[in-house]
């Protein structure tokens, strides 16, 4: 009501100056209906003057913007996850660099029982630090027994602020001396230095648990208010702890024999060729998928697994470690993020790791990579629904999409809770006709279409004949078809020298096997030029589509002409670029002679300028000391 009335006070105002002639033609009309009928109007005039709007407290509240995980918070989380794992990457990298310095190798050397280091020594090979494959074992467990009679103490140290810290190298070197373990990697890197100076080849491997790719509402909260702030993401980009997390977490060491380790060697067994794990802090050899579990219905304690040799070179070897690699542990790694979000996260950690591997792929690593391959195939069934949908091996009916379908739909490998499982590979994608034509595949002529879905327009005359289709009453369908009902196109022949054309006077040439039978694709972009000057049949090649702002515009890429013509073509068109190279250079001289010749006119016009003015300013200075004897 205060708003009417303020509205009837104004507009009083502006009337009592107004005519007489303008009351009899304006109806006196209140304010408040004055602005409905001006809203319901079409060809309403806006009044003159300042309203003011004042919104009581009856007013509707605006709904509250739902809160969500912000795409920058996804792309920040990424790379700090990318960033953890490049970290932790070079230290373990500088860990193991340093098992093989002399004065390392020396005092763990000193730690090994004498009768352990001969016998070993004399099983190795003559001339090479390799041990004899029928000794191997045994020496191991040998050396494996002396290595658990040191009785290494294990002391947790705690860092304070006001501490200075020891460097790593003297820190490493204490331990030696005192068998007094403070760090989580000081047992291991004490292993794979004793086996490495016995002529073992051992690698050291680490457990890494980079920050969570999945982000919470409040820790996508958290970081956007640093990114506003200026002050950097710091500990906001650190993942929260869950309640139930800070309740389980227990005060006590992180590491040790009774805790999962972080560290361990690797030593590869010549009688099985296969990498045995060891763990550093009981000195014996454990299952891989039992060494690395967290607990009882745990696949992996860690998202990434890497194994450092003597070299340097790095290798991913989660797939061991893991007991259910593609259900649990993929989905926490940069394999996880969907094409979607990001399509470079899934093979940037593959990219990032070929750097590190070794130059040459020796019948070692392959077959370890075999190993690893087998071991990723026999990954176990789901159990639960929501793991099927991301399983690069089983899938569930419900999780196909729209264009895709099981053929054959045998065999069914399994069961869960009532629906049938079937195998990926069986998962065939349907497309449209013209779809298909553009892989260079035709329907077949008793083909039935397998599904029909709603068209979707992606030009502007697809969406007006959508359109008018809707207007008639017909909803707007299109018929899908799979790969097993159509068949290789097959072009009609050059016949006489002529080049088969469709209505447009062109070339469809999506595939190469598309080309008619006796032509020949020229790429060059003046090929059509010399065709039109030899006179020889030629029909533009179109390879594709550009979509772009509604409208399909078609991709040219040369000519398609008849076979026998193909080399007349070729030399004609070396022949004309001899000719535009020779024009190119000949016009580079002239324009070279044009630029020399205005510079030669530039300094003689100079030259003659500073002659002139130099012989009048002589002259004037002459007079001016004349006059100034005078």
């Amino acid at each position: 009501m205060d708003s009417c009335e303020q509205a009837e006070k104004q507009g009083a105002q502006q009337t009592a100056g107004m005519s007489s002639d303008d009351d009899e033609e304006f109806e006196e009309v209140p304010p408040c209906q004055a602005d409905a009928a001006a809203e319901d109007s079409d060809d309403s005039v806006p009044e003159l003057g300042t309203v003011e709007l004042t919104v009581g407290e009856g007013s509707e509240p605006a709904k509250k913007r739902r809160a969500v995980v912000t795409r920058r918070a996804r792309m920040l989380r990424r790379s700090h996850h990318m960033v953890e794992l490049i970290c932790q990457q070079v230290a373990v990298q500088v860990m193991s660099h340093k098992c093989n310095t002399p004065e390392v190798q020396a005092r763990s050397l000193s730690l090994i029982p004498a009768m352990v280091v001969e016998r070993i020594g004399e099983h190795q090979v003559p001339g090479k630090r390799e041990i004899r494959r029928d000794w191997a074992s045994a020496d191991l467990h040998c050396f494996l027994s002396a290595f658990q009679a040191l009785k290494i103490q294990q002391r947790h140290q705690h860092q304070r602020q006001h501490q200075r810290q020891e460097p790593a190298a003297d820190e490493f070197s204490r331990f030696v001396e005192r068998r007094t373990a403070t760090r989580a990697w000081h047992q291991p890197m004490l292993l794979v230095s004793m086996l490495r100076v016995l002529a073992f080849d051992a690698r050291l491997c680490v457990g890494l648990s980079p920050p969570a790719l999945k982000l919470t509402v409040q820790e996508s909260e958290a970081i956007e208010r640093s990114c506003q702030s200026g002050a950097g993401l710091g500990p906001c980009a650190q993942p929260l702890p869950s309640k139930a997390a800070a309740k389980a977490k227990k005060p006590g060491p992180q590491w040790g024999r009774d805790a999962v380790p972080q560290y361990w060697c690797e030593v590869f067994n010549q009688v099985s060729e296969q990498w045995m794990p060891i763990n550093a802090y009981s000195g014996t050899i454990e299952r891989a998928t039992q060494l690395a579990r967290a607990g009882r219905g745990s696949a992996c304690a860690f998202a990434y697994i890497l194994a450092v040799d003597g070299a340097g070179h790095v290798r991913d070897v989660t797939r061991r470690y893991s007991r259910d690699f593609v259900n649990t542990t993929q989905r926490q790694r940069l394999e996880g993020v969907s094409e979607r979000e990001d399509p470079r996260a899934a093979a940037w950690w593959a990219q990032w790791l070929e750097r590190w591997a070794a130059p040459a792929a020796s019948p070692r690593a392959q077959q370890e990579e075999a190993e690893l391959a087998r071991r990723t195939q026999r990954s176990t069934m789901p159990r639960r629904l929501a793991d099927f949908a991301h399983n690069p091996y089983y899938v569930l009916q419900r999780n196909l999409a729209q264009n895709e379908v099981i053929y054959p739909a045998e065999p069914i490998v399994g069961t869960v809770r009532g629906e049938h499982v079937f195998l990926r590979a069986n998962v065939q994608r349907l497309r449209s006709r013209m779809a298909w034509m553009r892989m260079g595949r035709s329907i077949a002529a008793d083909a039935q279409p397998i599904r029909t879905v709603r068209q979707r327009a992606a030009t502007a005359r697809a969406r007006q004949a959508m359109d008018a289709e809707a207007a008639a009453g017909r909803e707007p369908l299109v018929a899908l078809f799979g790969e097993w009902q159509t068949q290789q196109i097959r072009p009609p022949p050059v016949v006489d020298g002529r080049v088969p054309r469709n209505d447009f006077g062109r070339v469809d040439l999506f595939t190469p096997a598309m080309l008619p039978p006796g032509a020949a694709h020229v790429h060059d972009p003046g090929a059509a030029r010399v065709c039109a000057d030899l006179g020889i049949d030629c029909a533009p090649a179109v390879t594709g589509f550009d979509f772009r702002r509604g409208v399909s515009t078609p991709v040219f890429d040369g000519v398609v002409v008849p076979l026998e013509s193909a080399d007349v073509i070729a030399d004609a068109l070396q022949a004309r670029r001899h000719e535009a190279a020779a024009q190119e250079r000949a016009d580079r001289e002239q324009r070279a002679v044009r630029r020399w010749r205005r510079l030669l006119v530039a300094l003689r016009v100079r030259a003659e300028v500073d002659a002139t003015f130099a012989t009048r300013s002589a002259r004037t200075e002459q007079a001016s000391a004349k006059g100034g004897l005078l």
